[in-house]
This record gives C-alpha cells, structure tokens and sequence, in this order.
C-alpha cells in the first residue's frame, strides 16, 4: 500500500535520534527524571537534562555529564524567558525532536480548606505552565525538524484524583493539555502523548514510605500485581513512546502503576477475592 503524501513526508523519529537531534528533558536532577534521561541515553538520543540546580545535575549524572549527546543545563520550567533562551540555543546547536516534561512539584495531604492560594498557584505554575511553556517553545523546533514527540508526565491522579488538591487538578488539567496538543500538532508529525506513573520508588516516595506517611503494604494490596513501580519501569515507558514503534500513537495517556487503578474497585466485593476469580 502506497503511504499518503502527508505521511511519506514526514520524518522518522529514530533517524532524527540517529542524526543527532535532542530531547529535552526537564526535572532530570532525580527521581523519574533521572530515569528517564539515562534511559534515552542508553537509547542513543542527545539529551538536554534540565533541573534548577545545575551542579545538582553534574552530581547525579557523574561521569555521563561530559559525554558528548549529554548537555546539561540549569532551567527554570516557570520562566518563560528562561524557556525560550534554551529552545533559541538548540535550535542553533542541531534541533529538538523530543520533549519530556518531567518536572513537577508535589504537595502535603492536607484538607482542601486548609490549602491557601500561594500554594495553588506554585503547584500549577510547576506542573501546569511549566510544561506549557516548554511545549510551546520546542514544539516549533520539532516542526522544523519535520518529526517529533512529547511525553508529560501526569499521573495516576489525572485518571483518578487522590487527596491532594493542588497536585491531582493540575494532572488533570495536564492530561487535558496532552490531549489538545496531540490533536493540533499532529499535521506537523508532532506526537503527544502522557505517562501515568502510580505509586512510583522515587527518592521522595520512599522517605515517605521510610516515614510512615505511605504504606507500602496497602498500596500493595489494592495494586493487580501487588507491589509498587519503579522509576526505571516509568523511564520504559516513555522510551517506547518515544521511538517509531509507538507511530501510530499519539493523545493517550498511558498508566504504569501495576494495576493499581483497575484492581481498586475489586476492594468492594470483598466475597470475590482476585485470587479466587484467577
């Protein structure tokens, strides 16, 4: 079958990775950031990891910081003009074919009346503008390189909001995003696409597991495989919808959670257990 002329001019996203074009990565200092930015690496993309803190990210990266397809750089996702400076210099060093917004900002439990505006507005202006901003900025790079894709970072709060009511809105709102983005940049071969991470073993899910704050026998218990994700599990699946493999792919958000959100409702037929109905 004879590919439509639309198609057959678009570019492959592994050859732009084989030519050397970036993905930027943003809240790569830790975490499912990290993850993510070793595992494109290890996948041969150049890959631009962005965190606020710069010697930070020399840190964690050690001796993968001065390989050649690793830049890093100090970026602040709330600062538009901060942004845009970093797409004008990768668009003069080689172009954008790839975007992870992974950077985000996580909040206490806490009862919704007790939550004042200031923390609102810092919890959407991290998870919500800050991932705007970046994807309008490199966006336009993408379609200049004919081919591109993005992966937001939401969560599972975004299929099924928890008690956070600063967090679980603005993943909601993120996934509303994904799916306008996916819609409107298709036609430039842009895909959109989002990762879902459930209970995930970051650094900051683990203090609070170490703290009691989370219990991991619980979150076990209502998880279909019963037990937590890991961060290089989450860096998995952003791998895949970043290659040609996931071409047709675009607008969805995809859960990694260990079945957290399709075993949960099985709690209310405690006569039915999984293991009896397996």
């Amino acid at each position: 079958m004879t590919p439509s002329p639309e198609r057959a001019k678009r570019k492959s996203l592994d050859a732009l990775r084989d030519s050397g074009h970036a993905v930027v990565v943003t809240g790569a200092s830790g975490g499912i950031g990290l993850a993510v930015a070793n595992r494109l690496f290890d996948d041969g993309w150049h890959v631009v990891a962005t965190d606020l803190d710069l010697s930070r990210l020399r840190d964690v990266f050690g001796a993968r910081a001065s390989e050649p397809r690793m830049t890093l750089a100090a970026l602040d996702v709330t600062d538009h003009v901060s942004v845009d400076a970093l797409a004008a210099s990768l668009r003069e060093r080689g172009g954008v074919a790839g975007l992870v917004n992974v950077a985000g900002l996580l909040q206490d439990v806490m009862p919704m009346l007790e939550m004042d505006d200031a923390m609102q507005r810092r919890v959407w202006e991290v998870n919500y503008f800050g991932a705007q901003h970046c994807l309008r900025a490199f966006a336009p790079l993408m379609t200049q390189a004919g081919a591109g894709a993005v992966v937001n970072i939401t969560s599972i709060n975004e299929l099924r909001p928890l008690p956070l009511h600063a967090y679980s809105p603005t993943k909601v709102a993120l996934g509303a995003l994904t799916q306008l983005a996916a819609g409107e940049l298709g036609a430039s071969g842009i895909r959109v696409n989002a990762v879902a991470p459930g209970f995930t073993l970051t650094p900051i899910f683990e203090d609070k597991l170490a703290t009691g704050k989370r219990s991991a026998t619980a979150i076990e218990a209502h998880s279909a495989l019963g037990r937590l994700v890991g961060t290089d599990e989450i860096a998995a699946a952003v791998s895949f919808l970043m290659c040609d493999q996931s071409s047709a792919i675009t607008g969805v958000s995809l859960p990694v959670d260990a079945g957290w959100l399709v075993s949960s409702h099985w709690m209310n037929f405690r006569e039915l257990s999984r293991a009896n109905a397996a």
